[in-house]
């Protein structure tokens, strides 16, 4: 938290967790003002710990996961702000719809009265710059679709973090996820 308020007091207005449990702890303690948003997976037994906390949640990557979310957003009595998370890479050991299905699941995500979808978010391979950019492309190709055809509330495309956020942004990105550019990285559970 001590971090935290430091990067705040030097300008910061978004801050991002990725694990639910440390959300919830961390919550109360955050600095007053600050945009929370929760970026990482969430295990449907712990959506109680971020839905109706954080402003955003950009880890909508699944169907299942978004009616557990949406049902936990409906029992609390809020709508629940979520970018919808897609495995533009298609690695196995990613979560996210896949590029082609995201179509198709976008009518039922609509069904979800409690859930409004803000944009698309995807954590991008790690690969060079020229190697990169038809995945970006890909991104932003369905996030422009997706706006026009069927959620045209979506202002948001998250793709880009510490080592690959100037390539996305050149791709369209209007949202990076910066935790290692500015917090350094992470040592086990600290």
């Amino acid at each position: 938290i001590g971090e935290i308020e430091v990067a705040v007091d030097a300008g910061l207005e978004i801050i991002g967790e990725n694990s639910p449990q440390e959300f919830r702890d961390k919550f109360p303690f955050y600095p007053p003002g600050v945009e929370k948003h929760f970026i990482g997976h969430i295990q449907e037994n712990k959506i109680k710990y971020v839905a109706g906390k954080a402003s955003l949640i950009h880890s909508c990557d699944s169907l299942g996961f978004a009616v557990a979310l949406n049902a936990c957003a409906k029992k609390i009595d809020v709508v629940q702000d979520v970018l919808i998370e897609v495995n533009i890479s298609r690695e196995k050991d990613k979560h996210g719809f896949s590029p082609s299905e995201v179509f198709a699941a976008a009518s039922e995500l609509k069904t979800l009265e409690n859930l409004r979808y803000k944009g698309l978010m995807t954590v991008l391979p790690r690969l060079t710059e020229r190697e990169l950019a038809p995945y970006c492309a890909e991104m932003k190709e369905l996030f422009d679709g997706l706006k026009a055809e069927v959620f045209p509330s979506f202002s948001y495309l998250s793709m880009g973090m510490s080592e690959d956020f100037e390539t996305a942004i050149r791709f369209g990105s209007n949202m990076v996820r910066i935790g290692r550019g500015i917090f350094g990285e992470r040592n086990g559970k600290n």
